[in-house]
């Protein structure tokens, strides 16, 4: 996909998502996606039929090994075939995951917009499910073997 449809592939999207200014989308590849901030990134230059996504999550919580072996499983067992990936942006701590996208010249915005949207409620799913079970897992401790603030050696 040139440049030139991948352009208009994003004005399409933006009709899409109900956006009442494109610009956001068609010049940063910025879009919401229910709840979560999104980014669209196309380098032509590098792969004209690759679109990474990057869907933020949420904020890595403080809650140690337990969120480190659930968030490396969900890689494993729901990575879609290696398509998307869990990862954590250092500057902020953020829990992002990245899908990419095989564009051709076919695909319409309704096809881009629904398979970003299965993967943005899928791994919202995820995420919950790894915050609560995390949460639960921490709870289920002694209280006197929990961590609390300045028991960091």
């Amino acid at each position: 996909m040139n440049s030139e449809q991948y352009h208009a592939l994003l004005q399409d999207l933006a009709k899409r998502a109900n956006m009442a200014d494109p610009s956001g989308l068609v010049d940063h590849g910025r879009v919401r996606i229910g709840d979560l901030d999104a980014v669209l990134e196309h380098a032509p230059g590098y792969d004209p039929k690759l679109l990474q996504v990057r869907l933020r999550l949420g904020a890595l919580p403080q809650k140690g090994d337990e969120l480190v072996r659930a968030v490396l499983e969900a890689n494993y067992t729901s990575g879609y075939g290696g398509e998307c990936v869990f990862s954590l942006y250092p500057a902020t701590d953020d829990v992002i995951i990245t899908m990419r996208v095989r564009l051709d010249e076919a695909m319409t915005a309704q096809e881009l917009w629904q398979a970003i949207s299965d993967v943005a409620r899928h791994a919202t799913h995820i995420w919950e499910g790894i915050a609560a079970e995390t949460h639960t897992a921490a709870s289920a401790l002694p209280h006197e073997l929990r961590m609390m603030p300045g028991m960091m050696a």
